[in-house]
């Protein structure tokens, strides 16, 4: 889709390290400037040469998840230090960074040092969206077991069975959680269509970009809570919409305290996040645009 959006106004090709360097020689050649964009940190060697045979080369860096943060999640040290090394190297190369949402950027600002060419291009549909059912109790969760979608979070905060819960996208189920009160699905092929069945999806992710899930929930007119602090933090959700991981106190502001509010409240989904529906219905190439004009 993104290649396709470029390809409206400049030739655009999908091509391997060693098809686009002869690519590029052919360019070069016939007088014609090029822009590469990557997508992996491993590709850190691969643009070093391309801006060392191909001077004044622009390079446009996409960051749409935080490797480091994963890596160093899944126990991977040296990856964690790999992709970080990687990305200094990216900066010194003068690439430009093009994060998938603003607490990404931050982010990777704190660990890089200030970014003088980055830009934010977050997931956004162009297209007027349904409206949002109330909270009626019936919640989804989506991810897998031991990664940093941190689903065990949520299902401990909800093993009292007060609320119906639908899993959905993980590929097994621990004996622990075949609770009555969770429906596991697995991976399904159309979430939108599935979560047509509930009206509020729990974010809970450590390290997100900008997570498609966002855009899957509000286009099947499902609600939203996010915690307070990163990877949602910059995330242009209300305050009346967020829970606290980590609360002080037991009930202050913890997920079950803003679920119980809501489910009294019935609060009007859309009417309280008017931003963000804003910007998921603003038009993606427009942004694209903006960047890569």
């Amino acid at each position: 889709m993104f290649v396709d959006v470029l390809d409206k106004r400049y030739p655009t090709y999908v091509k391997g390290p060693t098809t686009a360097f002869w690519h590029l020689l052919r360019r070069r050649v016939r007088g014609r400037e090029a822009c590469v964009i990557v997508y992996y940190d491993v590709l850190a060697p691969f643009v070093a040469i391309l801006r060392f045979l191909f001077p004044a080369l622009s390079v446009v860096y996409m960051v749409r998840g935080d490797q480091v943060s994963w890596a160093r999640f899944q126990g991977r040290l040296v990856r964690a230090k790999v992709a970080e090394l990687h990305q200094k190297w990216m900066l010194r190369l003068g690439c430009v960074f093009v994060f998938a949402s603003e607490d990404l950027r931050l982010a990777v600002s704190r660990r890089l040092g200030l970014l003088h060419r980055a830009a934010v291009l977050p997931n956004t549909l162009g297209r007027r969206l349904p409206p949002s059912r109330p909270f009626d109790g019936r919640i989804a969760v989506v991810g897998d077991f031991d990664t940093v979608k941190n689903i065990e979070f949520v299902l401990n905060s909800l093993c009292q069975g007060e609320y119906q819960v639908d899993l959905f996208g993980n590929t097994r189920l621990p004996d622990q959680w075949r609770q009555p009160w969770l429906h596991s699905h697995g991976v399904v092929s159309d979430l939108p269509s599935q979560l047509k069945h509930c009206s509020l999806i729990v974010l809970s992710s450590i390290s997100e970009g900008f997570p498609n899930l966002i855009l899957e929930a509000l286009e099947a007119g499902c609600c939203i809570v996010a915690p307070s602090g990163p990877p949602f933090k910059e995330l242009p959700l209300s305050p009346l919409w967020r829970y606290q991981m980590q609360p002080r106190h037991r009930m202050d502001g913890c997920l079950t305290d803003i679920l119980h509010r809501l489910l009294l409240e019935q609060r009007d989904f859309r009417a309280d996040n008017r931003e963000l529906y804003d910007l998921i219905e603003s038009d993606w190439e427009d942004r694209i645009w903006e960047i890569f004009a």
